[in-house]
């Protein structure tokens, strides 16, 4: 009887690390999510958009 804990308590444990490595593979592979729309910058350009223009100002 113990050796079936065992054997559920191995599998439990294989199928979370399993998951864990899926997570991590899926985070890596979707580094730069797409936009929401075409038509909607993304903040980072915006925010270099902002850069240049205020360097634009200064000079």
């Amino acid at each position: 009887m113990p050796k079936n804990y065992l054997v559920a308590a191995l599998a439990v444990l294989a199928a979370a690390l399993t998951a864990g490595v899926g997570a991590v593979i899926l985070r890596r592979a979707r580094q730069d999510p797409p936009p929401v729309s075409p038509t909607v910058p993304r903040v980072e350009e915006v925010r270099e958009a902002l850069a240049e223009s205020t360097e634009s100002q200064a000079s």
